[in-house]
């Protein structure tokens, strides 16, 4: 709460996401007391059904996989890992334009040096959050497996690790022999594969964002279960927030509530072309079959992680509306292509999962200060990469609103990019 009563909070974070909630450990670490705005509560979104998959080698957008011509033919596929409904077509038409054309050469050169420099310490940034939290038990650094079934998906990964091992991450091909002995469920024809040592794994990602919660509850902060509605500066740097239930004031607010950012940003006059890319995942909670590490099935486009409550297949993905009901057979889907390679897998009680990942078309988030209105900040965007990406965008958040210099350069995920 602010020391002036005039004020509800000194700084104001909308959005209790992963994202959300690490910025506010941080702030709290940092001495300052904040107010989240979540209407479904601390980790109930996207960030609840994330794969679990620390993953910061993954600075290649998903699209430089199957390369451009390869596009269209994946994004039509019904049973395809990434497809758009027919009625979505009108409005994701103008947002693949712009995904296509920061797919050129030179967009995505200075797109992956962008977001290199925001992965390449993204797990170790989670230490002094996890401590804060005390939720060091729900973070382990086995690395990944990336599993490729054909040789040309090994050729493809395999130019990619040369090109992240260029960027400075840790990752090595292997070979089938390799990946059976680093993961020995694994069955199928296998041509090889790439391990990441620096990736990690979120044993359970709800979970993290329940403690990410209580810590800041106890350190005196507040986490109200509101839909923030609007936001209307007051004078020359205060805030009103509005709510169904009432307003709220602050000196400071931090955008930060994933795919419905552009509904507070575009009012105020920013460019902001946020698409609905809706995820799956299916819950295995006796899967019959163990892993030791977050798995990737690169052929068919996901991953299989252990998990405290058994094994989550997360991965397929659609472009619809954010409100469109959600298809089960997408999460279903992943069970067939993971009965490939881990045969015995069980079913049993599966649960399936649909969350709606904030995506801009040039696969980089959008984090920075408003340029048109002080006391104004955000951080939203980050697609599948949420959660690698909370911590070290949380510590940027701090930067930012203590008046710091950051250690690296924030100009490529400013919203300025869009105008």
């Amino acid at each position: 709460m602010s020391a002036d009563s005039r004020f509800d909070a000194d700084i104001l974070i909308v959005g209790a996401g992963i994202i959300g909630l690490a910025i506010g450990v941080e702030l709290h670490r940092r001495g300052r007391r904040v107010v989240v705005l979540d209407p479904d509560g601390p980790a109930r979104g996207a960030s609840y059904g994330n794969a679990g998959y620390l993953s910061p080698a993954s600075v290649y957008p998903p699209a430089s996989y199957v390369g451009l011509a390869g596009l269209p033919r994946l994004l039509l596929d019904r049973n395809g890992p990434l497809v758009v409904r027919p009625g979505h077509l009108p409005r994701f038409l103008p947002w693949a334009l712009r995904m296509l054309a920061a797919n050129r050469p030179g967009p995505q050169q200075a797109g992956v040096a962008a977001v290199t420099t925001l992965n390449l310490h993204s797990v170790r940034d989670y230490a002094p959050l996890l401590q804060a939290a005390a939720a060091q038990d729900l973070i382990d650094k086995r690395g990944s497996l990336a599993v490729c079934g054909s040789p040309q998906m090994l050729e493809t990964y395999r130019r990619k690790a040369l090109a992240q091992q260029a960027l400075g991450f840790d990752c090595q091909v292997v070979d089938a022999d390799e990946a059976r002995a680093l993961e020995p469920a694994l069955g199928g024809e296998i041509a090889g594969g790439v391990f990441y040592a620096d990736a990690a794994r979120c044993a359970d990602p709800g979970q993290l964002g329940e403690r990410f919660a209580a810590f800041i509850a106890r350190e005196g902060g507040q986490l109200v279960r509101s839909k923030a509605t609007s936001l209307r500066p007051v004078g020359a740097q205060d805030w009103i927030v509005h709510t169904p239930q009432r307003e709220w004031r602050a000196r400071r607010v931090v955008v930060a509530a994933g795919r419905w950012s552009d509904a507070l940003m575009v009012p105020l006059g920013y460019k902001v072309p946020l698409e609905s890319e809706r995820g799956y995942h299916l819950m295995l909670p006796t899967p019959g079959v163990a892993l030791n590490r977050p798995v990737v099935i690169a052929d068919a486009f996901f991953t299989a992680t252990p998990m405290l409550s058994g094994m989550r297949l997360a991965g397929t993905a659609e472009f619809a509306a954010a409100d469109a009901p959600p298809d089960a057979r997408r999460s279903w889907m992943l069970y067939d292509l993971a009965r490939r390679h881990l045969p015995g897998l069980n079913a049993d009680q599966a649960r399936t999962w649909m969350g709606v990942r904030p995506a801009l078309p040039d696969a980089r988030p959008a984090l920075g200060k408003a340029s048109r209105h002080d006391g104004l900040y955000y951080c939203f965007g980050n697609h599948y990469q949420g959660l690698t990406q909370a911590a070290t965008c949380a510590r940027m958040m701090g930067h930012l609103l203590f008046d710091e210099p950051a250690p690296i350069a924030l100009e490529p995920f400013d919203l300025k990019r869009f105008e």
